[in-house]
C-alpha cells in the first residue's frame, strides 16, 4: 500500500462563536480551519470545524511533530 503525502499550499482559519442555539444557551467558541493542498499536482480544499480544547490538541499535535522533525534533521 502506497501512501500519499499532500503539500500543504494554503491555511485559512475563522474563529466564531455561537451565542444561542436550540441545543443550549451557553456561548460556545469554534475555529475553522481551511486548507489548500496540493494532490498529486491537484489542487484540493479541505475543510474543518474545532472547538477550541480540539484546536490546542491539535497545535500541540504539530509542535510535537514539529520538534519530532527537527530531531531527525
Amino acid at each position: 500500500m502506497e501512501n500519499n503525502i499532500s503539500k500543504i499550499l494554503d491555511v485559512s482559519w475563522r474563529f466564531g462563536v455561537t451565542a444561542a442555539s436550540n441545543d443550549s444557551d451557553v456561548a460556545k467558541s469554534f475555529l475553522q480551519l481551511k486548507l489548500r493542498l496540493d494532490d498529486d499536482g491537484k489542487d484540493k480544499t479541505v475543510f474543518s470545524e474545532m472547538t477550541i480544547a480540539q484546536f490546542y490538541k491539535f497545535l500541540h499535535d504539530l509542535e510535537k511533530a514539529k520538534s519530532n522533525l527537527d530531531l531527525l534533521l
